[in-house]
């Protein structure tokens, strides 16, 4: 088994991804959990409303004591250099925050993120990736840090209340 899963992070995901399915019940009861091939795609439901990634409150660095939701990291590459959530396939990103769930369309993002974020202005830390790119040491991955109101203000979305 993977030392990620049963990880304090993986698990937190897996209870948000609960909490967010109770609130699709309610607007899609004939909603379904992905399968394990689909979540390898970040899928994690089928709706009426398209497949969704559901993506739970980060820390920004390693060192925070706690979640936040003011700032949220996108993930252009993966771990492996392979296509990250956000130029994947899934048609709807899911964003937890305290008191609600914050959805855009993926493609939305991804544009707006595109002409946002500096991705060739590399910086070496978490927290200097604020619109720029990042990868963490020994892996190939290439995220960026954005502000989660920025995007509200200028990304179509939805907001469900917990």
């Amino acid at each position: 088994m993977s030392k990620w899963k049963n990880s304090e992070s993986w698990n937190r995901g897996q209870e948000v991804e609960r909490e967010f399915a109770e609130l699709l019940r309610k607007r899609d009861p004939d909603f379904r959990k992905a399968t394990k091939q689909e979540q390898y795609r970040h899928i994690d439901y089928h709706s009426y409303f398209g497949t969704i990634d559901v993506k739970a409150k980060k820390r920004i660095s390693r060192s925070d004591s706690s979640e936040q939701d003011d700032l949220i990291w996108l993930e252009f590459k993966n771990v492996q250099g392979k296509k990250g959530w956000l130029t994947g396939e899934t048609s709807v990103i899911a964003f937890e925050r305290d008191n609600d769930f914050v959805l855009f369309l993926r493609k939305n993002i991804l544009y707006w993120a595109q002409r946002k974020c500096d991705l060739n202005n590399k910086v070496s830390y978490s927290r200097d990736a604020l619109y720029k790119g990042y990868t963490r040491k020994g892996r190939n991955d290439l995220i960026s840090i954005v502000n989660m109101q920025e995007m509200i203000d200028e990304v179509a979305h939805k907001i469900w209340k917990k």
